[in-house]
């Protein structure tokens, strides 16, 4: 007796757009390649997606060194992707970008509903001191200061953790610091930035609920992040208890997206980043000219409605329902299948009507 045929996303790490593409990535997308092969030959369904990672400080320095803007720095980066792909046959169903136009909107409109949360916002402002290069006139992110590890003593160490003994510390541990830039003594300064309160009881209690719930993530990832929520051993042997509040800001000059309402600071890459895939769903939808209506699910009487809409107590977003067929998720494949269904066209103006079907 066979089994039933699998419907499966895959995607790799996205490669960071502040270099050319090398064997490292070339690597990491023929071991995916063969693996996709293999599934598609065993009548599996598979979505390979991949996307450029294109914001933060080193694609801004690196567009600097060119003499170019961001915007055009990664532009070049990403046409050279295809000779690559092409010339080793790996070919992704979908690839997208995460400064795409969605991705800022989508990004934006996720922090101020975090923000104006009815019931107290989860985003906080604080004044932090950080490092300073007099010389580049900027902020310095922990990667782009170096020095003396406070612990073991090796020289020319990062300013997050040392990677001669493994001890994590704050930049303004370092012995002797020295920018990374130019070399410059940094000084202290301080910024207002933003909070992400993750230790807030709401934030805990979401987090865990859907993370050990047993429905989203396998057994062993779940066990790990698990740990997360108590007390744990660093590699120093230091210990840390529960979730810390997370610094989603950086001040310009940064290459992001710009945070609302707060001129100069920008959200952390790995703020926008995860939100990319939202980004590409929406995208797709907009290329096939299907209407749709936006809302995030905020409070548990949004979280009521939306699954007794699905038909499921574990409804997810995003989901896809056509006739008796559901799709929990974002795989371009499998929502492309069910959009043909609909009767969808390939290309179309946003509102376009369906003619299959399913069409009224």
């Amino acid at each position: 007796m066979s089994s039933p045929a699998r419907k499966l996303f895959v995607t790799t790490a996205l490669p960071y757009a502040n270099g050319n593409f090398h064997i490292g990535h070339i690597m990491e997308y023929i071991q995916a390649d063969i693996w996709v092969r293999f599934q598609r030959m065993q009548g599996n369904a598979v979505n390979f997606v991949g996307a450029d990672d294109t914001h933060g400080a080193p694609i801004m320095i690196a567009a600097e060194k060119a003499g170019v803007t961001p915007q055009q720095f990664v532009a070049n980066i990403a046409a050279g992707r295809k000779q690559y792909l092409d010339g080793f046959h790996i070919s992704f169903d979908n690839w997208h970008s995460t400064d795409a136009p969605e991705n800022h909107e989508l990004a934006r409109q996720i922090y101020r509903d975090l923000r104006d949360r009815a019931d107290g916002s989860l985003i906080e402002v604080r004044t932090i001191e950080q490092f300073f290069d007099p010389e580049k006139n900027m902020f310095l992110p922990d990667r782009f200061i170096k020095g003396e590890c406070p612990r073991c003593h090796a020289k020319d160490q990062y300013g997050d953790n040392c990677e001669v003994c493994s001890s994590v510390y704050a930049p303004t541990d370092l012995i002797n610091p020295f920018s990374a830039l130019s070399g410059a003594k940094p000084v202290l300064k301080t910024s207002e930035h933003f909070f992400f309160k993750l230790s807030d009881p709401r934030a805990v209690e979401f987090l865990t609920e859907w993370t050990q719930n047993g429905q989203h993530v396998q057994p062993e990832v779940a066990a790990k992040i698990k740990e997360w929520f108590g007390t744990r051993t660093n590699p120093d042997g230091s210990t840390s208890t529960g979730l810390d509040d997370w610094d989603i800001s950086r001040d310009a000059p940064y290459f992001g997206i710009e945070i609302p309402d707060a001129p100069g600071k920008y959200f952390y890459v790995w703020l926008d980043a995860p939100v990319g895939y939202l980004a590409s769903l929406k995208n797709l939808l907009n290329q096939r000219g299907v209407p749709f209506t936006e809302k995030m699910l905020n409070t548990d009487e949004d979280q009521a409605e939306f699954a007794k809409q699905m038909g499921s107590k574990d409804a997810m977003v995003p989901s896809l329902t056509v006739g008796q067929q559901k799709f929990r998720g974002l795989e371009s494949g499998a929502w492309n299948n069910l959009l043909d269904l609909a009767g969808y066209p390939k290309s179309a103006p946003f509102g376009a009507k369906p003619s299959g079907a399913f069409a009224e």
